[in-house]
């Protein structure tokens, strides 16, 4: 059954992450924020129903018309070359996959994780609570020491109707600061009840309330459906944001410049997804040379390994390379 499928998985998970951890035992003197090691990803099978996944904001490359018609064999094949990869930096877990949920491959947005504090959320669309619980069993099995659940909060304003609501491709945490982006999928109650549990927890680490910063809806839950789906970072000084006004606009918000982060901008915005693990990119194989020019320019000049991985069949699901796994240090 699916409990005893997930009871293998995370065993098979925890020998994984015992044998990587002898691997590691004697770390390089090299290392930073940007390689530290992350210890385990958790990332989800696509299901059946995938074809029905929510669409609101279609972020592929390519921009015609039929680009929208998905088919599941490539989207299964994509998935696999990504998890194919990720595998080569960390050991990842693969939870099986909930037909009642067809987005559920999308993993990100049901957890915020910094070192040993993990914060479960409360989705932004209804029809995508159900993924989570599988989510929190899974963290809490592999040792995360402080588990939050944004879900049995119940605050909210002065009637009790509005509830803390996050989506974790709204939130990108650069080793320096945590940017919590304001959307159609994460409100400001989102981002207190985040501020709350990560500056407030000695064990999330370097973290201060400073440190957390809220962006304003200046464009996710318009132009594109999440903070992630228009910058990532590759470093802790470096992002990648997209060409023209949507880049001009998400830098300004997040006071990037005033912040220290130096931005790649690329003409391309679904390369601006990019996955850092142990100080290696993998980036969007996109259609676009220009973006990929840049990236293979900006990891060569900060010594980081690169990898493209296509990933634009999951970006008609308004997917993204970021939004396919959770990366964790337990």
């Amino acid at each position: 059954g699916t409990n005893q499928k997930m009871s293998l998985l995370l065993q098979t998970s925890k020998l994984m992450l015992r044998r990587a951890s002898c691997a590691n035992a004697a770390p390089s003197s090299h290392t930073t924020i940007r390689r530290s090691r992350h210890t385990v990803a958790i990332a989800r099978e696509i299901p059946n129903s995938f074809l029905h996944a929510v669409v609101a904001h279609h972020s592929s490359s390519d921009q015609d018309d039929d680009a929208g018609v998905v088919s599941l064999t490539l989207a299964r094949s994509q998935h696999h070359d990504y998890l194919s990869q990720l595998r080569k930096h960390v050991p990842t877990l693969c939870l099986p996959p909930l037909e009642s949920h067809p987005d559920c491959l999308f993993v990100e947005d049901t957890i915020v994780a910094i070192g040993d504090t993990a914060v479960i959320t409360r989705l932004g669309h209804e029809s995508r609570r159900g993924e989570v619980d599988s989510v929190k069993d899974a963290v809490r099995q592999l040792g995360i020491a402080n588990v939050y659940d944004m879900r049995e909060s119940t605050g909210g304003d002065d009637d009790g109707e509005i509830l803390p609501m996050c989506d974790g491709g709204d939130v990108m945490y650069t080793g320096r600061h945590l940017f919590v982006g304001q959307s159609d999928r994460t409100n400001h109650l989102g981002y207190q009840f985040l501020k709350d549990a990560f500056a407030n927890n000695e064990g999330s680490g370097i973290l201060r309330a400073d440190d957390i910063i809220s962006v304003p809806p200046v464009v996710a839950g318009k132009e594109v459906l999440h903070l992630k789906s228009a910058v990532t970072h590759i470093d802790e000084c470096t992002v990648l944001a997209p060409e023209g006004i949507v880049g001009d606009v998400v830098l300004d918000a997040m006071k990037a410049r005033e912040r220290g982060y130096d931005a790649i901008r690329l003409p391309d915005v679904l390369s601006c997804n990019a996955v850092v693990v142990s100080g290696h990119v993998l980036a969007q194989d996109a259609p676009c040379d220009v973006s990929k020019e840049r990236i293979e320019i900006a990891c060569r000049e900060r010594k980081l390994g690169l990898t493209f991985v296509d990933s634009s069949e999951l970006a008609k699901k308004d997917g993204a390379l970021t939004c396919c796994s959770v990366l964790l240090s337990v």
